[in-house]
């Protein structure tokens, strides 16, 4: 925590002090515990952040959802002292108890839903998923994968070519209905409460980068995971689970909404996990890229990102859909 130091450090004295985990952005994490007593310190020096993850956590547990209970917030610092969810997250649920997968990822998709049918009209905290905004997600793509899996740079008419394909579709996507994405709505951000009631049966974490976009994006972080797979009989499974909650003229416009987000989500990580191994040495993830692309390929099957399948298939051929050389 370097010199930054919460107001209510000196309450928790006693509190046994362990760095618990921290993510790809500057956030860190700490348990703090002293006998039944176990808290999380969030540790966001992005004050921004800070606020929308308290004014995002107000709106899920004010429509009966599980988001971290504040126990202190310092928001000059940038520290929030949290409800401890513990460890069972849905990564571990799936370790341990494979048989309850069925089960949690439909509680999961119920959470989407429930949260939806509340909010018809557009948060005034949020921002909204425009074209730009989905542009500077797979520019990271152009920035870190591309010069390392290429041995160069890109040349400006085939950025101006990847833009121009990108541009169309989220153009296409943006036409549907849109409601809250949480965004980062993935097993290793769920976790399991089963001595709660359905909703608040599952923890809702990392939720500060919510915005306004078309409502398949949780569906499609949950089911396009960068960290396991998802067997098509599952994904097949949710999708409908999910669409028969809307009306039936809007499912061919809402799955290919989501896959477009989908697309953008595996290119965006593609840049991202090369980043984080070349400008940090953090290489836990390369061996997830043949995932990402698989998924990112099962996207294009649509024929909307036929554009965006051309412009790969000219510029990164399969047999540079490899884990770059770091």
């Amino acid at each position: 925590m370097n010199q930054r130091i919460p107001y209510f450090w000196g309450q928790y004295d006693h509190f046994d002090k362990q760095f618990l985990t921290a993510d790809f952005s500057p956030r860190k994490y700490f348990r703090w515990q002293a006998g039944n007593t176990s808290l999380v310190l969030m540790d966001c020096p992005d004050l921004s952040s800070l606020k929308a993850f308290i004014e995002i956590g107000q709106h899920l547990t004010s429509h009966g959802l599980s988001a971290p209970e504040i126990i202190e917030a310092d928001t000059e610092s940038g520290y929030l002292l949290l409800e401890d969810f513990g460890d069972a997250t849905f990564t571990k649920v799936l370790q341990e108890s494979p048989g309850r997968e069925h089960q949690i990822y439909k509680s999961a998709v119920d959470v989407i839903v429930h949260l939806q049918e509340r909010n018809e009209n557009p948060l005034p905290f949020l921002k909204a998923y425009t074209v730009d905004f989905g542009l500077n997600k797979v520019k990271q793509f152009l920035t870190y994968h591309y010069p390392k899996v290429m041995n160069d740079e890109v040349s400006s008419p085939v950025q101006d070519d990847f833009i121009g394909v990108w541009t169309k579709v989220l153009e296409l996507a943006l036409q549907t209905k849109k409601n809250i994405f949480l965004r980062d709505y993935h097993v290793d951000n769920l976790m399991d409460l089963p001595e709660r009631s359905a909703p608040k049966n599952i923890g809702l974490l990392d939720f500060q980068d919510a915005v306004w976009a078309p409502i398949a994006g949780d569906l499609v972080s949950l089911l396009g995971d960068a960290r396991r797979e998802v067997s098509t009989e599952l994904t097949n499974l949710m999708w409908k689970r999910f669409l028969d909650a809307h009306p039936k003229g809007d499912h061919q416009e809402i799955y290919i909404a989501g896959n477009i987000l989908s697309a953008v989500r595996q290119v965006r990580i593609l840049g991202l996990f090369t980043r984080a191994a070349t400008e940090r040495g953090d290489k836990r993830f390369l061996n997830r890229i043949p995932h990402l692309w698989n998924l990112f390929e099962k996207c294009c099957e649509i024929e909307e990102l036929k554009p965006v399948k051309q412009w790969f298939d000219l510029n990164v051929p399969q047999q540079k859909r490899v884990i770059p050389a770091i």
